[in-house]
């Protein structure tokens, strides 16, 4: 390299530096500008979402306060939601002719999202149960079962479930039936169409469908103690309030089975 081009790469190695020094200073200054307008943005939409939080949440209670119209089971589970925390659930009044109706109709009268979100609530005795009461949440006498009208509850799937809870147990101590009539009139304090999974006259515990937890949107449509009345909840409420036995205990319906749903 001559002697003339040597002050010359210095040059070009200097003018090299500074230009990198400028571009990262660039950056810098560019990632804080970027940084400011996003604290901009960010905070006060948080602001206005926790804001606007407690007032969702009084309206969700407003809807929850006593109804002079109410029948007094539709009264107590009303309560039972505002002491206990299902402040998500949504009473609604559907048409005397609700049962004769197929799971569209029926779905359409609640504006529920599909047919899927539709359940029923039905009382379970454990005929051979160990128990004579329903005290022990892992092996009662009776459980509440939830499950989607487009399936059909599996007694021996029931029996399994609750067995599974109960290691060491034999599985003849698990015999799983529909409970009588008047005996679940009585533990549950409403007559048939109208059980809801909570508030009973007596606490029992609850067998929730597995199908139920993947429901999307995650809400679920129950019996709301009386024949013309429906709750809606959210499932994670649901779930997180009621601890309930999430299991599979039912088989998909048959298309032609589907279609006879109209009692």
């Amino acid at each position: 390299m001559s002697a003339a081009a040597a002050p010359l790469e210095r040059r070009l190695l200097q003018l090299a530096k500074r230009y990198d020094a400028i571009e990262a200073g660039l950056e810098q200054l560019q990632q804080r500008v970027q940084h400011a307008n996003h604290n901009r943005h960010v905070r006060p939409a948080a602001a206005a979402a926790s804001a606007s939080t407690p007032a969702k949440h009084a309206a969700d209670l407003s809807k929850l306060q006593p109804d002079p119209k109410d029948p007094l089971e539709v009264a107590k589970l009303r309560r039972y939601c505002l002491e206990h925390g299902l402040h998500s659930a949504v009473f609604q009044w559907v048409p005397s002719n609700y049962y004769q109706e197929n799971l569209q109709w029926r779905r359409d009268a609640l504006h529920a999202p599909s047919i899927q979100h539709l359940c029923k609530t039905i009382l379970m005795e454990n005929t051979h149960c160990t128990n004579t009461d329903c005290s022990d949440r892992t092996n009662s006498r009776y459980y509440l079962v939830v499950y989607q009208y487009v399936d059909r509850f599996n007694s021996d799937m029931v029996s399994r479930a609750v067995h599974a809870l109960n290691p060491g147990v034999g599985k003849k101590k698990f015999n799983f039936r529909l409970a009588d009539p008047v005996e679940a009139e009585k533990l549950t304090g409403v007559r048939s169409g109208a059980v809801a999974p909570f508030g009973s006259a007596t606490s029992i515990p609850v067998i929730l469908s597995s199908g139920i937890a993947r429901l999307a949107p995650p809400h679920l449509y129950v019996g709301g103690g009386h024949v013309d009345c429906k709750c809606r909840i959210d499932v994670e409420e649901f779930v997180r309030v009621l601890n309930p036995i999430v299991a599979a205990v039912t088989v998909p319906l048959t298309e032609e089975e589907l279609l006879q749903i109209a009692d």
